[in-house]
């Protein structure tokens, strides 16, 4: 790990790009006039332009940072973009600095401010234990070696193709998958389930080499994943039977723990019960858990326990009873 970088498949770096040793981007990203530093890293299906992430600068996936060549976008030392942030053209991510999952910022961010919402807005100033910035280095090297054997690795599109996940997991032959869909995880569940194109599903138990002993994804019958559907499951998701996610809703199931610089990761559970729609564009961020019979409303984030028969809107949830 000390003289390379991966870039996962469908991920399309223009020539003006620059990405630093041990840093990973993962699949599905397009990275225009991008320069990272070292031991960065780049969830899933970003759009990023015109921005400079320091070394040890962390982007979870759906992020979007598209600054422009005259308001170009940085982000500092060690810094954490949670999932489906939004950075506004121009704005400055001081070292350290934590973005919650779905906000919006379009303003400068100080070192080691935590911000949430749409507009961001601080809600605390980090407390940090000094025990050495984030690294990806040690996951690299266990996805190196999965390749190296022959499994599952979205650096090889073809060891997650459909025929593969089947034949690795004989139990799924009822389950209808879309081409162009990209599977790297322990899969559970009933009959029927529908699995859209170009969904997105990763994490595996300790059983099988994954980070937690939950990890993995459970889906129950009948159970319906729209298209570009991202399910991170390392930290473990179950969605209950008869429930729908629409087109391009997240799921993640892990977090980080702001109060140490290396932001070490922690698995945050998921839930999802019986009968739940799940609207398009959606992001859930564990730990949560959703009763039966919830609607989630396109777009909105969730971020903590919805009771059953609940609606949920916005970034931070309102709930109202269903009729």
């Amino acid at each position: 790990m000390q003289a390379t970088w991966l870039v996962e498949t469908g991920t399309r770096v223009s020539p003006n790009s620059r990405i630093g040793v041990a840093t990973w981007v993962r699949a599905g990203n397009q990275l225009e006039a991008v320069t990272l530093g070292q031991g960065c890293f780049i969830g899933f299906n970003c759009r990023l332009e015109h921005l400079d992430v320091a070394d040890r600068g962390m982007l979870a996936t759906g992020v979007v940072a598209r600054g422009t060549r005259e308001r170009p976008i940085s982000i500092g030392r060690g810094a954490w973009v949670g999932a489906r942030a939004t950075l506004a053209p121009g704005v400055r991510i001081g070292a350290g600095a934590v973005v919650a999952a779905g906000a919006l910022v379009n303003e400068d961010v100080e070192q080691d401010c935590i911000v949430v919402g749409r507009p961001a807005r601080i809600i605390a100033r980090r407390q940090v234990h000094e025990d050495g910035w984030p690294d990806p280095a040690p996951v690299l090297d266990k996805v190196l070696k999965r390749q190296r054997e022959g499994l599952p690795s979205f650096l090889d599109p073809e060891s997650c193709a459909i025929g593969r996940v089947r034949q690795l997991n004989p139990h799924l032959a009822a389950w209808q998958i879309e081409e162009g869909a990209l599977i790297d995880a322990e899969l559970h569940g009933g009959p029927s389930v529908q699995v859209g194109a170009n969904c997105i599903l990763i994490g595996r138990s300790t059983r099988l080499g994954g980070m937690h002993e939950l990890g993995g994804i459970t889906l129950g019958e009948q159970a319906v994943l729209g298209r570009g559907v991202v399910i991170e499951g390392a930290g473990g998701v179950s969605i209950g039977a008869h429930s729908w996610l629409g087109d391009h809703v997240t799921l993640v199931s892990s977090s980080h723990d702001h109060g140490f610089r290396s932001l070490p990761w922690k698995a945050a559970p998921i839930r999802i019960g019986k009968r739940c729609r799940i609207g398009t564009g959606a992001l859930i961020v564990g730990p949560v858990a959703l009763g039966d019979d919830v609607r989630v409303e396109p777009y909105a984030v969730v971020i903590r326990d919805v009771p059953a028969k609940s609606v949920v809107k916005g970034i931070i949830q309102l709930k109202e009873e269903v009729a």
